[in-house]
């Protein structure tokens, strides 16, 4: 089994830095650089890749938070009304997510951008996203805030308490291979939005089996909220896929 390694604290004095704050903070940069550097590749030059990804780390930000409180522990909000102005607490993947595209369309809407234009961002950004996922993940592992079930399998954490699954080692594993296959498709052309199509086709369904094994979020009829969405990334990474790579009809002449 893999070895419980005590969570890393950086004793300042004043301040107990944590692992997970630092690597929040080094998954953002790390997005922010792939998405600048990649941006002007695809056609949008870098002074509007850099004020949409200001908007979209903001409100993916914010998306993280509220989904973390809303959807997996609502019992918190009920403790403590002012726990949603706690963004420095709980955060969620999918919850940034969904706050940073769904924000992201309405600036981009506002901004009058085309649909093309619009695409080629959004594909920008989610090639850079399992690097982000990757970086962050290990914070997660680090810190074992994600237990899961309990296992014998040689990929469970030997916990204090006895062994089980670490649902975030286990999501740094898994979004690392996909940062490895995006970083080496990468080097080529994609029709835009193949990036987009094959994160989520790529993520809903191992998103949906780990979601399964965690033991302390709120369930709806059976499913955590992130098992919900990882259904609802599936079907659009794999509709997608099928759109962006469909054989195009040319036109016949006589």
């Amino acid at each position: 089994m893999l070895p419980y390694l005590e969570p890393p604290v950086l004793d300042l004095g004043f301040y107990r830095l944590e692992a997970f704050p630092v690597l929040v903070g080094a998954a953002i940069i790390a997005e922010f650089q792939i998405v600048m550097r990649r941006a002007p590749s695809v056609g949008i030059d870098r002074k509007t890749a850099s004020s949409l990804l200001g908007w979209a780390i903001c409100l993916g930000i914010v998306g993280a938070h509220l989904f973390d409180v809303l959807a997996y522990y609502p019992e918190r909000l009920r403790q403590n009304p002012f726990e949603l102005l706690r963004f420095w607490g709980g955060i969620s993947s999918f919850g940034g997510m969904l706050g940073g595209l769904l924000g992201l369309y309405a600036v981009m809407r506002r901004k009058r951008m085309s649909g093309s234009d619009m695409l080629r961002f959004v594909d920008c950004l989610i090639f850079a996203l399992p690097f982000t996922l990757a970086i962050g993940r290990l914070g997660c592992a680090l810190q074992h805030d994600h237990p899961g079930v309990s296992s014998a399998h040689w990929l469970a954490v030997q916990f204090p308490d006895g062994p089980r699954f670490d649902l975030g080692v286990l999501e740094f594993f898994y979004v690392s291979g996909i940062a490895a296959l995006f970083a080496w498709l990468g080097r080529r052309r994609w029709p835009d939005g193949f990036f987009i199509g094959l994160f989520f086709a790529a993520y809903g369904p191992v998103r949906f089996v780990l979601d399964s094994l965690r033991v302390s979020e709120a369930r709806y009829f059976g499913w955590t909220p992130g098992q919900y969405l990882a259904v609802v990334a599936a079907g659009i990474g794999v509709w997608t896929l099928f759109l962006v790579l469909r054989p195009r009809a040319t036109a016949v002449r006589d």
